[in-house]
């Protein structure tokens, strides 16, 4: 994984594991309820696996959470320079 990928999929998986934890519900107990894989979940929110559209849709509509919401959610956590490293 490409250095970039790594930060954008380790941002990912801290965002969606706060707002799990806000929940309460626990991985197993949040997985059980809207039919997402365990181990996927957990892969995702270790920054093993990056997320596919389709799921990150699955389990923000689980949070009640918009696709614009957590866009700038991530925006927010992303370093300024995510694009340009460089700078």
């Amino acid at each position: 994984m490409q250095e970039q990928e790594k930060i954008l999929s380790n941002t990912v998986a801290k965002i969606l594991k706060n707002i799990r934890f806000k929940t309460g519900k626990s991985l197993n107990l949040f997985c059980n309820e809207y039919e997402i894989s365990t181990s996927t979940l957990n892969d995702i929110e270790n920054g093993k696996r990056n997320i596919k559209l389709f799921s990150l849709y699955k389990i923000l509509k689980a949070y009640n959470i918009t696709l614009v919401e957590f866009a700038e959610n991530l925006e927010n956590e992303l370093p300024a320079n995510f694009l340009n490293p460089e700078e």
